[in-house]
C-alpha cells in the first residue's frame, strides 16, 4: 500500500466524517441548540480551541468524529439553548442531519462526475438514454476448475467477443455463452491478442465459463440537463443495493454470530482506496460517493450510539405521548451500544490486518 494511498484514505474519511457532523452541527445552530463541541476523530483530545462558545478539537482515535450537544443527554431541559428544551422536530432534524448530508454529499459528488463522464455506480448504462460511452468487459477472477481456468484465461482479461460477436457489456457476454458448449474467445492482454477455446458448464439451467467479470465504463459522455436526474437515480439505486447489503449483513451477524467476508474496516478500506487510486481519479470518486453513502446508511440503523439508536428513542418518546425514556437508562443502553460497536470494529479491523499480511 502507497503513501499517496494511506494520505487519500484519511483524506477521504475525514471528508466523510466532517459531512456527517456539519450536518448535526448546522440543523443544531438552525435550531437554536448550543453545539458545545465539534470533534474530528473520537477522545483522548490532542488539540483543541474554542471560538464563539464551541470547542473545535482533534482527537487521538483517528475513525470517527462527533458534535456535542447542549441538553443531547436530557438534562439543562429549561436553558432555551438546550437539545432537551426543543420541540420533536428540531430534534429529529437534528438527529437525521449527519445522515442527509452524506447523502447530499454523494448526490453533489455524483453529479461532478458525471459532468467530467463517470460511468454511474448502480444505474444500467442501456437504459440511460442519450448517453455515449466506451465499455468493455474485464475479468476479475476464474472458478477454480473451472472451464475458462483451464483455457488460459486470466484475470485482467478484456474479453473482446465470443464466436466472432463483440462483447463490451456482461449481459452480452452472459447472453453469448448460455446455449453454447464452446466459447471461441477473443482475448486482449495487455493489449496482445490472443485467441481461447473455453468450453462451458450447465449450471442452473445456463452455460458457464466459471468467470467473474465486470464492466469498465469509460469516456461517457451525458445529455447535460439529464445529470441531476441520473444521478439521482443512481444514488436511489445504490441506497437500495448498499441497504440490502446492510440488512443482509445484520442478519447473518445475528444468526451465524460472525461476519461476512465482505464486509471490511478501516484497514480494508484503506487497501480498497489503494486499488482505486491506482485506477485513477474516477474509481476514487465513486469510493467516496459509496462510502458516503455506507456511512448514512450505517448510522440510520436504530442500533444505541448511533443516530439511528438516538432517533429511535425520540420516536419512542413521541409515542408515548412524551413520556421519556429514563435519561440513566438511556445513556446507558447508548454507552453498551458504544462499546459494542468499537468491539465490532476492533474484530474487523484484526481480521483485514490478518488478510492484509496472511491473504487466503
Amino acid at each position: 500500500m502507497s503513501f499517496l494511498a494511506i494520505v487519500v484514505f484519511v483524506l477521504i474519511f475525514g471528508l466523510l466524517v466532517l459531512a456527517h457532523e456539519f450536518g448535526h452541527f448546522m440543523a443544531a445552530r438552525k435550531a437554536g441548540v448550543k453545539v458545545e463541541e465539534f470533534g474530528l476523530g473520537l477522545p483522548p483530545r490532542i488539540w483543541g480551541r474554542r471560538r464563539h462558545g464551541t470547542m473545535w478539537s482533534i482527537n487521538w482515535i483517528p475513525f470517527g468524529g462527533f458534535v456535542r450537544l447542549k441538553g443531547e443527554d436530557g438534562n439543562r431541559v429549561s436553558d432555551q439553548d438546550s437539545m432537551a428544551q426543543k420541540g420533536y422536530g428540531n430534534r429529529l432534524l437534528i438527529i437525521t442531519a449527519g445522515v442527509l448530508m452524506n447523502f447530499l454529499l454523494a448526490y453533489v459528488l455524483l453529479m461532478v462526475g458525471f459532468w467530467f463522464g463517470m460511468s454511474p455506480i448502480a444505474a444500467n448504462l442501456v437504459a440511460l438514454d442519450g448517453s455515449k460511452f466506451i465499455s468493455k468487459v474485464v475479468v476479475l477472477d476464474l472458478v477454480k476448475g473451472s472451464g475458462a481456468e483451464r483455457a488460459g484465461v486470466q484475470s485482467g482479461d478484456v474479453i473482446v467477443s465470443v464466436d466472432g460477436k463483440s462483447v463490451v457489456l456482461a449481459a452480452e457476454l452472459q447472453n453469448a455463452v448460455a446455449d453454447i458448449t464452446k466459447a471461441h474467445l477473443v482475448i486482449d492482454r495487455q493489449g496482445a491478442q490472443i485467441k481461447l477455446d473455453v468450453p462451458t458448464k450447465l449450471e442452473n439451467g445456463r452455460r458457464m465459463m466459471g468467470v467473474l467479470v465486470d464492466e469498465v465504463i469509460s469516456n461517457v459522455s451525458y445529455v447535460w440537463w439529464k445529470v441531476p436526474g441520473l444521478a439521482a437515480l443512481d444514488l436511489v439505486l445504490l441506497l437500495k443495493q448498499i441497504g440490502t447489503g446492510l440488512a443482509g449483513m445484520v442478519v447473518h451477524l445475528f444468526t451465524t454470530a460472525s461476519i461476512q467476508d465482505s464486509v471490511s474496516g478501516p484497514v480494508g478500506i484503506a487497501r480498497i482506496t489503494s486499488e482505486a487510486v491506482k485506477l485513477g481519479w474516477t474509481y476514487t470518486l465513486q469510493l467516496i460517493i459509496f462510502l458516503s453513502v455506507n456511512l448514512g446508511l450505517i448510522n440510520i440503523v436504530p442500533f444505541p450510539a448511533l443516530d439511528g439508536g438516538r432517533l429511535f428513542f425520540v420516536l419512542l418518546e413521541m409515542l408515548r405521548g412524551g413520556k421519556k425514556i429514563g435519561k440513566e437508562w438511556e445513556n446507558g443502553i447508548h454507552s453498551l451500544g458504544f462499546l459494542l460497536l468499537l468491539a465490532f470494529i476492533f474484530a474487523v479491523t484484526y481480521r483485514d490486518i490478518v488478510n492484509l499480511f496472511h491473504p487466503a
